[in-house]
């Protein structure tokens, strides 16, 4: 069964893996931000969500980090996890970020209308320690999300 067959099934619309080998940011200690979805205007997210298939790692490498957002918060859809071998890794998270957060309680289930002006991308941010993300060696992570667009017709 293909990844997208079973996130659809799972209830997720889009899904995108990431490796090591993805990465083009060469300076050490510098985050790279990944695109992954684009998110429609009028759209509701009601989902997102990673797995991590292989921890991340690299010979100087002690620290990686992702966070799942976009251009108004980096961290609106999953907050920033830690996803190295060297560290507590986290294999999974699901709408930990802002955008599910109403401060009262930990996740909220209504999701997160985009009523903006225009289309916006959702990003991954990977923020590495230790070494430039181009050094790491091994990694592979799987972003899921359910975006439902608003204004198409059923």
């Amino acid at each position: 069964m293909s990844v997208l067959t079973q996130a659809s099934q799972l209830g997720f619309t889009d899904v995108k893996t990431i490796k090591y080998s993805d990465f083009a940011e060469t300076v050490s200690g510098t985050a790279e931000t990944i695109s992954l979805f684009t998110v429609p205007k009028d759209s509701i997210v009601e989902r997102v969500g990673y797995y991590l298939v292989t921890n991340f790692d690299g010979a100087s490498s002690s620290d990686l980090t992702v966070a799942i957002g976009d251009s108004v918060d980096p961290n609106g859809y999953v907050a920033e996890t830690i996803i190295h071998e060297d560290a507590t890794e986290v294999s999974s998270a699901v709408n930990s970020g802002a955008y599910f957060n109403d401060g009262t309680t930990a996740n909220t289930v209504n999701g997160k209308v985009w009523d903006g002006a225009s289309d916006t991308t959702m990003t991954a941010v990977f923020d590495p320690t230790g070494d430039s993300l181009t050094d790491f060696t091994a990694g592979e992570i799987r972003v899921f999300a359910k975006i439902i667009d608003l204004s198409k017709d059923i």
